[in-house]
C-alpha cells in the first residue's frame, strides 16, 4: 500500500484513482444520457405509433360506416304500430321469417321504398332507428310532414303520410339495410354530448339506448327540445336514463302548454342555444352529437365551431343536404360561383349560387333527375359526372362509383357536365 513517504507514487496512485472515478462517473453520465435520449426516442416512437393507430382506427371507423349487412332491398315485416307523440308513430320491423336482424351502428338510418310516386313509381325516404342495436326488431320513428298553416304551397310529406295513413300491423316493407356516417361508439371512454330537436331526437335516443346497454360509466350528457308535451317523443326511454349517475338529461320545450309542469314534464324553457350549453356543460371536453331542423342546424353548428369546439369533435345529422354550413362549405361556396354546369338535356348555366345543390338546379331548369331523401343518405340522385369535377357538401355512406356524385349534395367546381 502506498504512503505519503513516497510521495510520487502516492500521488500518481491518486491521479490515476481520479482518471478512473472521472472516467466511471462521465460513463455514467453517459449512459443517463443515452438512457434519456432513448426514452424521448420511445416516448417519440409511442406518440407516433399512437397516432398511427388513431389514424387506422378512423380508417376502419370510416369503412365501417360504408359496410353494410346486406346488398339491394329486403322485405321486412311491420309487427306494430305504436303512437309515440302528436303526429307521431313508430313501426317496430322484424323479419318475415323470424330470423335476427343483423347489427347496425346507433345513429344509422332505414332506407324504404313507398309506392306513391305517379303512377305508382316507388320514392325512397331515410328514416333513423330509433332504438339501440338489437336482433329482435329495427324501430323506425316518423313523423307526419303536414303542409304548413303559413304556407299554402307547401304539400304534405308522401311517404311519412303513407307510413301513417295507409301501413298497418301485418304489412311490408321493402327496405336497404342500415348505414349512416352519422354514428356513435357506444363503448369508448370519451364523454358526449347528445343533442337532438324534433323528431331529430330519435337517432340520439338510438345512442343513449346503446350507452345505457353497453354498461360503460360514460359521462353523457342529453339535451333533447321538443316543443310541448305533446311532441315530447319516446318519452319513457329518455326518462329510463335518468337514474344513471353518468348521465345527465335535460328536457327542453320551447312553447309548453299551460298543463306542462317545469320540473315534472320538462326541466328547461326556451331553444337550445351554445348559451343554455354553457351554463348545462362544466367544460368544452366532449364529442358533439347533434341533429335536428334546419333552423337549430344552421345557427348551433357554427357556434360551436366559434366557441372553440373541434370540427372533429362535433358530429351532425341536418334535415337536407344544405342545412348547416361548417367551416369547409363557404370556400366550396365561395369556389362554385361562377362554374359552368352544363347537363346532357340542356345547358350551360352558369351557377350563381341560387341553389343549394346541382339537384336544386336541375329541378329549378325543369331536368329530370330522380330523388330520394335529398340528404345523400339513399343514393337515388346519383349522376354520372362526364366532364370536370364537382365538390361533396357532406360525407355519405352511399358507395359511389368513380366518376358520379350525388346531385342532392354536391356543388360544381368549375366546369362541369352531368349525365341528366
Amino acid at each position: 500500500m502506498l504512503s505519503p513517504s513516497e510521495p510520487l507514487l502516492f500521488y500518481l496512485g491518486a491521479a490515476l484513482c481520479l482518471v478512473v472515478t472521472a472516467q466511471a462517473v462521465l460513463g455514467t453520465v453517459g449512459w443517463f444520457r443515452a438512457r434519456s435520449d432513448q426514452r424521448k426516442r420511445c416516448d417519440a416512437s409511442g406518440a407516433e405509433f399512437r397516432q398511427l393507430v388513431a389514424n387506422e382506427a378512423a380508417v376502419a371507423v370510416a369503412k365501417l360506416s360504408k359496410r353494410v349487412a346486406w346488398e339491394g332491398w329486403r322485405t321486412l315485416k311491420v309487427s306494430a304500430v305504436v303512437d309515440e307523440a302528436k303526429n307521431v308513430k313508430s313501426f317496430y320491423l322484424t323479419d318475415p321469417e323470424g330470423m335476427p336482424l343483423p347489427r347496425f351502428l346507433p345513429g344509422q338510418y332505414l332506407t324504404i321504398e313507398a309506392p306513391v310516386g305517379a303512377g305508382g313509381v316507388s320514392v325512397r325516404r331515410c328514416y333513423s332507428l330509433s332504438d339501440r342495436p338489437r336482433s329482435e326488431y329495427y324501430r323506425l320513428t316518423v313523423k307526419q310532414q303536414l303542409p304548413d298553416a303559413n304556407d299554402r304551397q307547401a304539400t304534405p310529406g308522401l311517404v311519412s303520410t303513407w307510413l301513417h295513413e295507409k301501413v298497418r300491423q301485418g304489412d311490408t316493407l321493402r327496405c336497404q339495410a342500415p348505414r349512416g356516417v352519422f354514428f356513435l361508439d357506444p363503448t369508448s371512454p370519451r364523454p358526449v354530448v347528445l343533442i337532438g330537436a324534433g323528431v331529430g331526437a330519435t337517432p340520439l335516443v338510438s345512442m343513449l339506448a346503446a350507452i345505457q346497454h353497453a354498461g360503460t360509466v360514460k359521462p353523457t350528457c342529453v339535451i333533447l327540445s321538443f316543443r310541448d308535451s305533446e311532441s315530447h317523443l319516446l318519452r319513457e326511454a329518455i326518462e329510463a336514463a335518468r337514474g344513471l349517475t353518468h348521465i345527465r338529461v335535460r328536457v327542453v320545450y320551447s312553447q309548453p302548454l299551460a298543463e306542462d309542469r317545469l320540473g315534472i314534464d320538462y326541466d328547461l324553457t326556451g331553444h337550445v342555444t351554445m348559451e343554455l350549453l354553457r351554463k348545462e356543460l362544466p367544460s368544452n371536453n366532449f364529442d358533439f352529437y347533434v341533429c335536428g331542423p334546419a333552423e337549430m342546424m344552421q345557427s348551433l353548428v357554427p357556434e360551436l365551431l366559434e366557441g372553440g369546439i373541434p370540427d372533429d369533435a362535433i358530429h351532425f345529422e341536418a334535415f337536407g343536404p344544405a342545412s348547416v354550413r361548417t367551416e369547409a362549405n363557404p370556400t366550396a361556396l365561395e369556389r362554385a360561383v361562377g362554374s359552368q354546369v352544363r347537363f346532357t338535356s340542356a345547358g350551360p348555366f352558369r351557377w350563381e349560387g341560387d341553389y343549394p345543390s346541382l339537384l336544386e338546379l336541375a329541378e329549378a331548369r325543369g331536368i329530370p333527375v330522380a330523388s330520394g331523401c335529398r340528404a345523400g343518405n339513399c343514393g337515388a340522385c346519383r349522376v354520372r359526372v362526364l366532364k370536370g369535377s364537382v365538390t361533396a357538401l357532406r360525407s355519405t355512406s352511399v358507395a359511389i362509383g368513380e366518376g358520379e356524385c350525388l346531385a342532392c349534395i354536391s356543388l360544381p367546381d368549375g366546369e362541369v357536365t352531368l349525365d341528366a
